[in-house]
């Protein structure tokens, strides 16, 4: 596994973080790997019609 480091975060951002990881029972380093890992996710391909399947 490789590992970031993160710089000039805004100064919000880790009072943020450390509240959503407490909300899920994680610690921030968790948090922060499953926030980038689900940004970043492939996405399902969408149809342009609604209601039809892709």
């Amino acid at each position: 596994m490789s590992a970031i480091t993160v710089r000039k975060l805004p100064d919000d951002v880790k009072p943020r973080l450390r509240l959503r990881a407490a909300e899920n029972g994680r610690s921030m380093e968790a948090e922060a790997r499953e926030i980038l890992v689900e940004a970043l996710e492939p996405e399902e391909p969408r149809s342009i019609w609604p209601g039809s399947r892709p």
